[in-house]
């Protein structure tokens, strides 16, 4: 059972606002009126409004938890209707208390969903870039693989015709290698052999 005297309210914190993009945009220029400044997102007025609900149930504990010491105080006296009111009264206060040390959790973790959330949009967000810079970059990447990948099989398929005879990379052979490949300055400059009937 939840023992409501060791409840430490310091848990249940203010958490610190989402700051966005925005924020960032603004942080070079001096805002001099209130009117001036960007309205908050849904998610910023989401979040003012879970710290504020959490300082009321933190100061309405505090509240039912003096009530309940107050109550605790009469139940053993000497006036049973004083006694049995006081009962009823300390009852109440713990079961107030109870709810609130739930909502303040609840709240709590509505916070840190909250945090997850803003964590998970700014990791896919990435530095801030545009959508057409993001797309730029990764059309540039996917060329670059496309190439790397295309040379690697041009080179294992030249690799296959000179195993089996058809090509070419070095002197000797039908015909000149590929791009950069031993053999092909050779082929361009070795002198052409002269037919029989030319020679003489």
């Amino acid at each position: 059972m939840l023992n409501l005297d060791e409840v430490d309210l310091g848990l249940f914190g203010v958490w610190p606002e989402p700051v966005g993009r925005r924020a960032f945009a603004a942080a070079g220029r001096v805002v001099l009126e209130i009117k001036s400044a960007d309205e908050p997102t849904a998610a910023e007025q989401y979040c003012r409004l879970l710290n504020d609900l959490t300082l009321e149930m933190r100061a309405q504990f505090e509240l039912f938890r003096d009530l309940r010491q107050s109550a605790d105080g009469l139940i053993g006296g000497q006036d049973e209707a004083a006694a049995k009111l006081a009962r009823a009264d300390a009852k109440a206060a713990s079961d107030a208390m109870s709810l609130i040390v739930r909502t303040l959790e609840k709240v709590d973790s509505l916070q840190r969903q909250l945090a997850r959330d803003r964590q998970d949009e700014l990791e896919r967000g990435g530095d801030g870039e545009s959508y057409e810079q993001t797309r730029t970059r990764l059309l540039v990447l996917i060329e670059r693989r496309a190439e790397e990948r295309a040379e690697a099989l041009f080179r294992a398929r030249w690799a296959e015709l000179e195993r089996d005879g058809l090509g070419s990379l070095g002197p000797g052979g039908a015909g000149p290698g590929p791009p950069g490949a031993p053999g092909r300055a050779e082929a361009a400059t070795e002198p052409r052999a002269a037919p029989a009937g030319e020679t003489g």
